[in-house]
């Protein structure tokens, strides 16, 4: 929305006026700058749900018994993970909640996600934080199946996590519509 602000130079009541309008305008484009924030933030929450929901959080293999070597397809453990919205001081953030969903994003072992030292996802070794695949707990991730003693005291084996990104491609989808929803916002 474009304005035009006149002003008669000669005349203090309509520089005030001038003045009273800029300030205005301000207000405005601060309102719409935080509904766009908020917009995209909830774009983004509502793919990257989508995303999570159905995710594979660990390719699991169930062994019979602590004595027993034999297995049997114990099947894939759906994720469980919340994505909020959670506004700040001028910001808002996407946040997915959830023991299983850093897993679910950068993926886990190399059955699913390439080799030994890879980041599936594209942000994985920028963040200090993400292990590259193939080296978290001890290194187990380097094989293909590697086993854990569950809380229900029987060892799972696991081919890892895929990585599947569903944050990284809401904001890559959203960020291709950037410029509509800005039009739309700033536009009403």
């Amino acid at each position: 929305m474009s304005r035009t602000i006149t002003i008669d130079i000669l005349n203090p009541a309509s520089i005030d006026a001038a003045v009273k309008e800029i300030r205005d305008y301000s207000k405005w484009v601060q309102r719409k700058a935080d509904e766009l924030r908020e917009r995209v933030a909830e774009l983004i929450k509502q793919q990257a749900e989508v995303g999570f929901n159905g995710a594979i959080a660990s390719d699991t293999f169930k062994v019979r018994d602590r004595d027993d070597r034999s297995t049997s397809p114990e099947g894939p453990i759906i994720a469980n993970v919340k994505v909020t919205v959670e506004p700040g001081n001028d910001s808002t953030l996407v946040v997915a909640h959830g023991s299983d969903a850093i897993w679910i994003e950068f993926g886990a072992g190399v059955y699913h996600n390439g080799s030994v030292g890879s980041y599936p996802n594209p942000l994985g070794s920028s963040l200090d934080f993400i292990a590259a695949i193939g080296t978290y707990g001890k290194g187990n991730g380097a094989k293909e199946v590697w086993g854990y003693l569950g809380s229900d005291g029987k060892i799972h084996l696991t081919r890892g996590t895929p990585a599947s990104m569903p944050l990284y491609r809401a904001v890559q989808s959203v960020t291709r519509d950037i410029a509509k929803i800005a039009r739309e916002v700033f536009s009403t």
